[in-house]
């Protein structure tokens, strides 16, 4: 190799490295916002599942982060391995409030999507229970008939550990008094483990409704193999249409569905007046209101 040839090889190397130099020298530094991800925030709260970050912006050290919520927006701020959920001041003003005002549109925008999506979801319930009101009938494990036994009847589907399903059964045995109609109840513990013991107690000791309805927390049996599998095959269905809460109040033959402890809705079905006591839910007071 010539010494000319050396110094063109030189020049070039040099070259390349300049070039190479102001890549990096002119590359963003590294914000104080890249870590933070869903994915991130995930590790550090809980967050639901359905939710989405929307929006970021470095505030001084901090990155501020705001996430859609069942269509609300909820503000955190987070450092490198942190996050701190408040209000953010600065200079005596609220960063939070500018902040959260200047995304008003997004706001009502993710209202409108989380009450759109909420409604879909109740229809597409709805059209479940039509489809699959027969299947219910395996699922039963208790029967309250005051009138004696009946071929009408509605279906309740409830947890033993949930306090507003007590409220609802009591509502409904009003119902039932006064309808003829029987309560089928269908007990699906979506609350945790010790609503399937609870329910396991019931179905292996083949208790009635009234020991039912005194049921204690403290109150477990051995689980049994009826109880494992009614449990679930109640799981199996109701999962596939994404139901995990409880009570429901559902129509015998599936044309119409209450979500949650609403008696006066049940009585609209019905066509029966608004309840005027405690049973009845005070729905006569709640239309005056």
């Amino acid at each position: 190799m010539t010494s000319k040839t050396r110094f063109r090889c030189l020049a070039g190397f040099m070259l390349g490295l300049f070039v190479l130099s102001a890549g990096i020298s002119s590359g963003r530094a590294e914000s104080v916002c890249d870590h933070v991800t869903l994915a991130w925030l995930q590790t550090q709260v809980p967050v639901p599942k359905d939710a989405k970050l929307v929006f970021k912006k470095e505030q001084g050290v901090l990155c501020e982060a705001v996430l859609s919520v069942k269509g609300g927006l909820a503000p955190v701020y987070a450092g490198k391995d942190f996050i701190v959920a408040g209000r953010l001041y600065k200079n005596g003003e609220s960063i939070t409030r500018i902040t959260m005002s200047s995304l008003s549109e997004l706001a009502d925008a993710e209202r409108k999507k989380a009450k759109e999506k909420k409604a879909k979801a109740v229809e597409m319930r709805k059209a479940f229970f039509k489809t699959h009101a027969a299947d219910l009938a395996d699922l039963v494990s208790l029967s309250f008939a005051p009138g004696g036994s009946s071929d009408k009847f509605i279906y309740i589907i409830s947890d033993p550990a949930c306090s507003h399903c007590r409220t609802l059964l009591d509502g409904l045995e009003e119902v039932a008094a006064e309808t003829g109609l029987a309560l089928k109840l269908i007990i699906y513990p979506v609350l945790g483990e010790k609503s399937k013991t609870m329910t396991a107690h019931v179905i292996c000791k083949h208790l009635g409704y009234g020991a039912y309805k005194t049921l204690k927390m403290n109150d477990a049996a051995t689980g049994c193999e009826k109880a494992n599998q009614r449990i679930n095959k109640t799981f199996d269905l109701l999962k596939k249409a994404d139901i995990f809460f409880v009570p429901l109040v559902v129509a015998q033959d599936g044309s119409w569905v209450v979500e949650g402890n609403d008696i006066c809705s049940v009585r609209e079905h019905l066509g029966l007046d608004p309840g005027t006591g405690e049973k009845g839910g005070g729905c006569k007071k709640a239309q005056k209101d």
